[in-house]
């Protein structure tokens, strides 16, 4: 019962958009850039829609795995608080596509710093966390996928930060992908 609530709450904080009232509006609509694979978004989109939803239906119909669920949630939470921590930094600039928004500059603040992709990095354990949570056994091997799609994601989007900012060769040299001081 803990663990359904606690995710409950997590899945919330992690759909619920609050802005404050001087918060900065976002450039734009959100618009593909003509390049764009939606193709690969819609598959992002979809896996971590069918992960976050069919966890607790998976939970409903089969009993689940105890093993694991503090760890997955843990896991969960510290993804939802990493997302909102990254989304946060990227500010207006945020976007659903590969390509960056018309007239977003390149963000290097806050996680930025430190890595080139903390909202991937947040995914990765929202995509592991949230079933491990509920010990989704089924659900969680739909991670395994969700995982690749997210890799192929990042190596993507770089490609077009490279040809849309030419100061990002220098950020990337000098700030790891995904894990801080290792990769």
């Amino acid at each position: 019962m803990i663990y359904g609530l606690a995710y409950a709450l997590l899945l919330a904080a992690l759909v619920v958009r609050v802005r404050p009232p001087d918060a900065a509006v976002p450039l734009r609509p959100f618009e593909p850039p003509p390049d764009e694979p939606l193709l690969l978004t819609r598959l992002h989109h979809r896996l971590f829609l069918v992960i976050l939803l069919g966890a607790p239906l998976e939970r409903l119909v089969v009993a689940g795995e105890p093993a694991g669920r503090t760890l997955g949630l843990v896991v969960f939470a510290a993804g939802v608080l990493l997302y909102r921590l990254a989304g946060r930094d990227l500010g207006g600039a945020v976007s659903p596509f590969l390509g960056p928004r018309a007239g977003a500059l390149l963000v290097t603040r806050g996680l930025y710093r430190y890595v080139r992709h903390p909202m991937y990095l947040s995914e990765a354990m929202i995509a592991v966390g949230a079933p491990a949570s509920l010990g989704s056994r089924y659900m969680l091997w739909l991670a395994v996928p969700a995982l690749a799609v997210l890799a192929l994601r990042v190596l993507r989007e770089e490609d077009a930060l490279v040809r849309t900012f030419p100061e990002y060769p220098n950020y990337a040299a000098r700030t790891k992908r995904l894990v801080p001081f290792l990769y």
